[in-house]
């Protein structure tokens, strides 16, 4: 999915939300931080409008205090997981791919990073005390 089509789909959400008046909303975005920090944003947006807003958030990257906005509650998982990104990058060769000169956008980088997320989402979703 291009920026453009997320990003469409994110103004929808959150005019959904605006006129649906949801008081509580929980954002679980992939273990990434370019994700984190982009629905950080839309976080804090809801929640400057008077929402509850949850982002869950894997514990090494709670660690490097992304999140500013006190008014966002965290919900840490993954300690037994360790670093999250960086086993995402390193399974998936997204940066050896790179530096080969493939376009990121190719369908099997794209496939290797999905088999990545269903696997750490799998166990991350078991986890009892999540």
């Amino acid at each position: 999915m291009d920026y453009k089509s997320f990003l469409s789909i994110a103004v929808i959400f959150v005019t959904a939300i605006q006129t649906t008046n949801a008081k509580t909303v929980v954002f679980y975005p992939p273990p990434l931080t370019s994700y984190i920090l982009y629905h950080t944003n839309v976080a804090e947006a809801l929640a400057s409008l008077g929402h509850d807003v949850w982002l869950c958030v894997p514990q090494s990257i709670v660690k490097k205090g992304l999140v500013k906005d006190k008014s966002i509650k965290i919900l840490e998982y993954g300690e037994h997981l360790g670093d999250l990104e960086k086993k995402i990058y390193e399974n998936a060769n997204i940066l050896d791919r790179f530096w080969v000169g493939e376009n990121p956008h190719e369908l099997y980088t794209l496939y290797s990073i999905s088999i990545e997320f269903d696997k750490i989402a799998n166990t991350i979703l078991s986890d009892k005390t999540f």
